[in-house]
């Protein structure tokens, strides 16, 4: 029973997925969220989010959907909007060529949300950590997803809470042309995470003071169901392909399955055995699988695209050059050759050793260290020349100051909360240029 779905539904899904170069494109996934401007508090569902999605809807033409009565999404040409659990506003825009129409796009958004949101006294923010809520002052928003999430996930991990209400990313999603060029893929996205997890990391502050992470977002998914999350080890093995990440996909327990009316809970339940006998009245359909993978949480992702997983939210430039990173890594022949030779010569003890300090230290754990600060210039030449030949390198440059400089986001938010200047969280969030709307 098991080897027959394994061959008639998993395998496709990832063999359907492969694209000729000539037809790779690249996603974006943005996460902000909203704040009233004269409390500085979180907004809520029903006063704001809500009237927020119907003004997309009817004054620039997104199409509504529901879950019961509750407007919980939009969609538009492939893009989509969608609320996550704790009224965070998810941008997924539809794959697409090049560098310029992620930008424009992204840009379009922008000031669409800003028309919407200044009547109301609402701001929004693009980094990876709420930097003045706790947990259990963010409500769930009315998804029945969410609620099982809530309930099942905390006790697993101590960052639940945290992941689901506090943290936002920014998200690159990839093509790949086969199994073979999967597998070289994920290897860069997985060893990779960490440079940009330390290049990108913008979530230094936890409830108006320093948390000592520097990014609270990373730490949060770090400190959750292991089972579901973390550094891949497994994709650097000899025999790993598609059935491989199958079987880990397997090996991780449900949380929800989704029917045409209604979420059902599904969370603990062996995926193996459902498949086999079926949860109560349920059994498996097609898109069990799509919903058991996006259920796994790991630092690289593979779906119908390689999703990488490691950005903190920041400015636009920033979301940009994620993009940009990830693309001129894993789209260029010769950039991704040398890659998986870096990865190779320097061998995976390297990159655990960085999985295991980036998000708390950042460019701290590398200072020590000149090749580690080498090698981090390495991997972004190696994004920069894949991005030349499409005339896209530009892109980058706000990277390169990063690295230059030694400061992510993050550095910068430290030394000015520091400094004499008592400019308060939201000032030193309009001078990093993290208000987004």
């Amino acid at each position: 029973m098991l080897d027959q779905i394994v061959n008639e539904y998993f395998l496709p899904y990832f063999k359907e997925a492969e694209k000729p170069p000539a037809q790779w494109k690249i996603g974006l996934e943005q996460e902000v969220m909203g704040f009233d401007k004269h409390r500085h508090q979180r907004i809520g569902y029903v006063d704001h989010l809500r009237p927020i999605l119907q003004g997309f809807a009817d004054r620039f033409d997104w199409e509504p959907y529901y879950e019961g009565e509750n407007l919980v999404g939009l969609t538009q040409q492939g893009s989509s909007i969608t609320i996550e659990p704790g009224g965070q506003l998810e941008l997924s825009l539809a794959p697409l060529a090049t560098l310029g129409e992620v930008e424009r796009q992204l840009k379009a958004y922008r000031s669409q949300l800003a028309i919407l949101s200044t009547d109301r006294d609402i701001y929004w923010v693009s980094m990876g950590y709420d930097p003045l809520s706790k947990p259990d002052e963010i409500p769930l928003v009315p998804k029945k997803r969410y609620e099982i999430m809530a309930n099942y996930l905390p006790p697993l991990g101590s960052g639940a809470a945290h992941m689901m209400r506090l943290t936002c990313t920014a998200q690159a999603n990839l093509d790949y042309a086969s199994e073979r060029d999967m597998v070289d893929k994920m290897r860069i996205a997985v060893a990779f995470s960490s440079i940009a997890s330390i290049l990108f990391s913008s979530s230094p502050l936890r409830r108006g003071g320093i948390a000592g992470f520097k990014s609270l977002r990373n730490w949060s998914w770090r400190a959750l169901d292991p089972a579901r999350s973390g550094f891949l080890e497994f994709v650097f093995q000899p025999d790993f392909g598609y059935r491989r990440y199958i079987e880990y996909a397997l090996s991780v327990p449900m949380m929800v399955l989704e029917r045409p009316q209604q979420t059902v809970d599904a969370s603990g339940f062996d995926f193996r055995e459902f498949l086999s006998r079926g949860l109560r009245q349920e059994r498996f359909t097609p898109r069990d699988w799509a919903v058991q993978l996006g259920s796994l949480f790991p630092v690289a992702r593979l779906r119908n695209a390689i999703e990488t997983r490691t950005c903190d939210a920041g400015p636009m430039p920033m979301l940009i050059a994620q993009a940009a990173f990830w693309k001129g890594l894993l789209y260029h022949p010769a950039s991704r050759e040398q890659g998986l030779r870096i990865i190779e010569a320097e061998g995976l003890p390297v990159f655990l050793k960085l999985h295991e300090k980036a998000y708390l230290e950042g460019f701290d754990c590398l200072k020590k260290y000149p090749k580690r600060i080498a090698l981090v210039g390495q991997v972004l030449d190696l994004a920069r020349i894949g991005l030349e030949a499409l005339g896209e390198a530009h892109y980058l440059e706000p990277l390169y100051r990063v690295f230059l400089q030694r400061e992510a986001i993050s550095d910068r938010l430290i030394q000015a909360f520091l400094s004499a200047e008592d400019k308060g969280v939201y000032g030193l969030l309009q001078e990093q240029d993290l208000i987004f709307a």
